[in-house]
Parts: structure tokens; C-alpha cells; sequence
């Protein structure tokens, strides 16, 4: 069969800033089906300058579309196009794992596959194809009978290494962010899964709790085949890359032995790097060059209500371990919890002055679907929207017990102001200039970044 994979556009800050990476999931989705024999295209309108109805969907026997929340209505709309040009319609991704009902209601899937995607897909595919029962697909929601039919869920897949590496040849090159550290890059993931199911996430939900590893060689193989083809730079996506001290180390051991000269970029955890300081020393000399932390908030009881499992002091600690090998931070806060008030959220903002991370990243608290958040809220009926384009970080979306959307937004506002734009950039800025020239121009280009989101935001 053929099939044509379509990753949506988002509206949001930093598609905009051009900081756009390959759909990692949906080039596994395209490798996977080639494995078996049946034609992959893709359609990346995150990057590609094509409207929707462009897309030359009866030309194929199925169209998948993955889609997260923010994405979903414009997901809507393409189902809507390639029905009616006579083409089944699979949805997949976060979304419509947790709320599968809804693409039907809106008339804009044929099927839906919960969960991870790549044997599901090619079982459904296999099964249209010869036309066989489609109740042996796990993890598949479709209609029968005018009713909806949800097969029993999706086994987590359990040997990563038996998946084919992504099919990045399915879509465009040269559209997606180019360089890290002045080097080509390119994205991987080498882990699935997180144990640490934060209030706010849906990825325990989607991936599981238990942390799901590719092979050391495995990993190896594909950094080989990507440095042949000319990238030197790195960002692992996994959701936490450094969960296994021996696995890390092991990883940055390999990469020395082998006299690899690259770069990389990972999320992590502060209290992984606080356990292990040679871990992050290892890190260093491997190429790590930045890395991302979810910090969250600068009042320890936030921290909490979020099932954060980590303090402030370790946060302080990790920073200063990270800038002590020369790896920057990319700090990411979380504004507007339930039991936040104005005093809480400035409190955060001032941390996040006093840490100085490298870029940082500041979002509006937003119940995703499939998070315990958003069933919490949706239970007492506190979501005041569902427009869907709402959900990106940048919106109150509920009705929070001391704060209004506007005093929020006003908050988020501040929070980029402060932290980019004050008078304690241009010392720090003169500081970097006796250090190098280069660690001047590093510093204005973060300040032009904060410029950046501080205008696309609205605020300008």
C-alpha cells in the first residue's frame, strides 16, 4: 500500500524562531512500513510552504497524521481533505491516544492507533491490504456499526533495537534547524519512557514508566552513519538521556575511545547530575555542550505539587556543576500552578535571574490530555476552553483559584523581560568580551533569541 505520513503545522514561538526539528516518530513510522514493504511519503508542514489542500492526497491508500494537542485542529482539517478525496485516514500521537473519540466526532479519522505507532501501523496496513480482520491490532480504535471499537492496548515495544533507524530521506533536507555549537546536527532518540510521572506530563501515559533502552551499539551504528553523512553535532531527545549513570558513562567512554570529535545536547535531571559529578565530567569531554533542564519553579513547594522529586539546592548545584565543565543550561520554568500566586511566580522569576542559565524558557502551566492534570481539572470541570490551539504553553486554559488569564499572561510577560532583557545583561555581556570574543557574540545572539520570543509572544 501507499501511505503518506503528515506531520501538522504549530502556530507557536519557536517553529517560528526556526528552531524545527525532523519528526523523529513519524521517520520511525516511515521506516518501519518500508520494512515491510509498503511505499512511505512524507508531508512536514511544520517546514514545507504547502496549504493543505496541495497535498495530492488520493494519490494514497492511507494517510497517517500524528498530532499532539496544540497541533489537533489543523490536524482536523487535513483528515477532513484526504476523506474527502476518497483516502482512509489514520490519526496517531499524543492526542488522539488519550482522547480517541474525538477525531471521529469531528469526522476527520477513519482509525486511530494509541500509542507507540510502528508495529500497529503496519499491522493495520497489512490488514487493509489483504483485507483481514482488523481486531488483532492492538492499541486500534475504529468504527463498526455506527459505534466505536477499541481493541485491547498497544504492547510497549520492549526491543528498540529491532526497529528500524528512522527514515530521514522521507523528508525535506535542509528545512529543519542546521547547526549546534557551529556544527551540522541531526536528532535521535535512544531511549523510551520516564519513571518520574510529573503532574503536568503525559509522557509516562504515553510511553510508560518503565525507562526502555536501545543498545550502546545500536546508538554507536547510527552516530556513524549520520558523522558519514556529514553531521558532527547532536540533540538527543530522549525525555531523560542521562537516567543511567553506567549507560552514560559507557556512552561517553565509547565516543572517546573511539576519538569522535562532536557535540551533543540531551535533557536531563537535576538530581541525576548531583549524584554523579563525574557522570557530567565524563560528559564534557565527550562533547556534551548543553543541556536541557527541566527546572520547573523556584519555590520548593511548587516543586512538589508538581511531583517534581527534586529541591532547590539541587537545582543550584547542577547549574553550577554543569557551568563548572564548561556545559551550558537550557532552563525551562513552569508558571501558574494551582497553588501559585503572584509572590510564587516572581519568586521563580528571581531564581531563574540567579541561576542564569544559558537560554531559558518560561510556559504558562497547560493540561495536556493524558496528564494527571488535566484529569483533575477536567473532573471539576475547571478547563474554561477546549479549543485546542489554546494548549501551547502561552494560554490559561483553566480557571485558576488566585490568578486571571490576563495577570498570567502579564507574569509570562515579565518573566522574558526580566530574565532577557535587564541591565544585568550588558555587565555579564562586557564580562564574556574580556573572556572571547565569541563568548560576546554567543551571549547577544541569547539576548536577540529573548528579543525573539519576547515579539512573537505579542509583547512587542
Amino acid at each position: 500500500m501507499r501511505v503518506l505520513l503528515i506531520n501538522p503545522s504549530a502556530q507557536n514561538t519557536y517553529g517560528q524562531l526556526g528552531l524545527n526539528l525532523l519528526p523523529l516518530g513519524l521517520a520511525y513510522l516511515a521506516a518501519s512500513l518500508k520494512a515491510a514493504g509498503h511505499e512511505a511519503d512524507a508531508v512536514d508542514l511544520q517546514v514545507e510552504n504547502l496549504a493543505p489542500d496541495e497535498i495530492p492526497f488520493g494519490k494514497y491508500d492511507l494517510v497517517g497524521i500524528s498530532t499532539d494537542t496544540p497541533r489537533f485542529n489543523r490536524a482536523v482539517e487535513l483528515g477532513r481533505l484526504a476523506r474527502r478525496a476518497g483516502t482512509l485516514v489514520v490519526f496517531g500521537g499524543y492526542h488522539p491516544t488519550f482522547l480517541d473519540a474525538e477525531p471521529f466526532e469531528r469526522e476527520a479519522a477513519d482509525f486511530v492507533i494509541r500509542g507507540e505507532g510502528e508495529e500497529a501501523l503496519v499491522q493495520l496496513v497489512d490488514a487493509l491490504e489483504h483485507g483481514t480482520s482488523l481486531e488483532h491490532v492492538r492499541g486500534l480504535t475504529y468504527q463498526r456499526g455506527g459505534a466505536l471499537r477499541r481493541n485491547p492496548p498497544a504492547y510497549l515495544i520492549e526491543d528498540l533495537d529491532s526497529l528500524p533507524f528512522p527514515d530521514r530521506s522521507a523528508f525535506p533536507q535542509g528545512r529543519y534547524l542546521s547547526t549546534f555549537d557551529g556544527r551540522p546536527v541531526a536528532s535521535l532518540v535512544t531511549s523510551r519512557g520516564c519513571p518520574y510521572d510529573c503532574y503536568f506530563c503525559a509522557a509516562t501515559r504515553f510511553a510508560g514508566l518503565r525507562w526502555r533502552t536501545r543498545s550502546l551499539d545500536s546508538v554507536l551504528a547510527e552516530l556513524q552513519i549520520l558523522q558519514q553523512r556529514g553531521y558532527t553535532s547532536f540533540l538527543f531527545v530522549d525525555d531523560v538521556f542521562t537516567l543511567s549513570y553506567r549507560r552514560t558513562v559507557d556512552f561517553c567512554d565509547e565516543i572517546l575511545a573511539r576519538h569522535w570529535d562532536i557535540r551533543w545536547w540531551c535533557f536531563s535531571r537535576v538530581d541525576s547530575l548531583v549524584r554523579h559529578p563525574d557522570m557530567v565530567r565524563r560528559m564534557a569531554l565527550a562533547g556534551a555542550r548543553t543541556v536541557f533542564l527541566g527546572l520547573e519553579s523556584g519555590n520548593q513547594a511548587t516543586l512538589d505539587h508538581f511531583a517534581k522529586k527534586i529541591t532547590l539546592e539541587q537545582q543550584r548545584q547542577a547549574v553550577r556543576l554543569l557551568r563548572r565543565y564548561g556545559i551550558q543550561v537550557y532552563g525551562s520554568f513552569i508558571l501558574g500552578e494551582l497553588h501559585e500566586t503572584k509572590e510564587m511566580i516572581r519568586q521563580t522569576i528571581r531564581v531563574a535571574r540567579r541561576l542564569r542559565p544559558e537560554t531559558c524558557q518560561f510556559s504558562i502551566l497547560t493540561p495536556y490530555p493524558g496528564s494527571r492534570l488535566f484529569q483533575y481539572l477536567e473532573s471539576l470541570r475547571r478547563l474554561t476552553t477546549r479549543n485546542w490551539d489554546l494548549y501551547d504553553g502561552l494560554h490559561l486554559v483553566f480557571k485558576h483559584p488566585y490568578l486571571s488569564a490576563k495577570e498570567i499572561q502579564g507574569l509570562l510577560r515579565e518573566a522574558y523581560v526580566r530574565f532577557y532583557l535587564s541591565a544585568s545583561q550588558v555587565p555579564r555581556a562586557v564580562a564574556e568580551l574580556f573572556k572571547s570574543p565569541t563568548g560576546l557574540r554567543q551571549r547577544l545572539a541569547r539576548v536577540r533569541t529573548g528579543l525573539e520570543i519576547f515579539r512573537n509572544l505579542g509583547y512587542a
